[in-house]
């Protein structure tokens, strides 16, 4: 091999891995870009919903420190298309909720363009029965919010079986309808921001089926960005439609002693009963041991890319 095959990754990693590494060195390539990454300046960040959205404060307290411009979006795939049209640098879109599971939408819109997951964000979400000024709950026919939020607030609804649940793009979006509407019988489940922001007076609050309700944000970019603190890599793949594929390629990442956080399947949509998988591993894309595992992973698959290298959010924001 030559010597600028590994360029900076070599100098880094302790131990040789010219005779174990058996993947493609465009996969060294892309890490080697993630690692040039520079930190940019003011940067334009795009999120669904609008403002008073679980999304929005997610964004604005992962960019805190960055003198980050914000744009909202109505869709998921307006965020998607605004980074690939290079309209803004980052995107912040939820993907898995500790109580619902994962947003399977956005899983799809991941396996459709080509970005890559620079950072995540972990938000407390707790939920509140929010109407118009002067209005009860006894009067309320239809509520709205978003179908996870509905899904976390199940029970409490359970008690009214006269409301009807319909679901809105987004719970600000909801609370923003509600007051629009102007109407007795209409209420939205949001955030106390939302309903302060829109003018809804709360009837009840609180009412999330679990209080430990939490949701996980992704970051996503152009172009990957590794930073030395990153300590979790993300990947996607397709595996043979035969007996043991993915049990073969799971068994890499236990020989190499990576911690397997989580895997989600979706199916593909141009194959029946064939799935992308989207893999979530504890480590830094530097390391020998996480290097040899994508490899053989890579060759093992009929369809591989790694989603990016980021640091774990491991405190949870209020």
């Amino acid at each position: 091999m030559e010597e600028n095959n590994y360029k900076g990754i070599r100098e880094q990693l302790k131990v040789s891995i010219e005779n174990l590494y058996m993947g493609d060195l465009q996969i060294l390539d892309a890490i080697e870009k993630g690692l040039q990454y520079k930190p940019k300046q003011m940067p334009q960040v795009g999120y669904q919903g609008v403002i008073g959205s679980f999304s929005e404060d997610a964004a604005t307290r992962y960019f805190k420190d960055q003198d980050a411009s914000y744009t909202r979006y109505d869709e998921f795939d307006e965020v998607f298309e605004a980074l690939v049209r290079g309209e803004i640098d980052y995107g912040v879109l939820p993907i898995e909720n500790s109580y619902t599971g994962e947003v399977l939408e956005v899983y799809d819109l991941i396996g459709h363009y080509n970005l890559y997951i620079v950072g995540e964000e972990i938000v407390r979400v707790t939920h509140h029965l929010a109407g118009v000024q002067g209005s009860k709950i006894e009067e309320i026919e239809e509520v709205y919010s978003h179908p996870q939020a509905l899904g976390q607030c199940k029970q409490y609804l359970r008690q009214y079986p006269y409301i009807q649940s319909i679901p809105y793009a987004n719970t600000a979006m909801a609370a923003q309808y509600i007051e629009q509407l102007d109407n007795k019988h209409k209420a939205a489940i949001c955030s106390e921001k939302a309903a302060n922001l829109y003018n809804l007076s709360i009837l009840q609050r609180e009412i999330n089926t679990k209080s430990n309700n939490y949701t996980r944000f992704i970051i996503l970019s152009k172009t990957m960005q590794i930073l030395p603190e990153c300590d979790k890599v993300s990947i996607a793949f397709t595996t043979k439609h035969e007996s043991g594929a993915l049990y073969h390629i799971l068994a890499h990442f236990a020989y190499n002693g990576l911690n397997l956080l989580k895997i989600q399947s979706r199916p593909m949509k141009d194959k029946s009963w064939h799935y992308y998988f989207f893999v979530d591993l504890e480590g830094h894309l530097e390391d020998a041991n996480m290097l040899i595992a994508l490899g053989k992973v890579s060759k093992e698959s009929e369809y591989f890319s790694i989603l990016g290298g980021y640091r774990q959010s491991k405190k949870v924001t209020y």
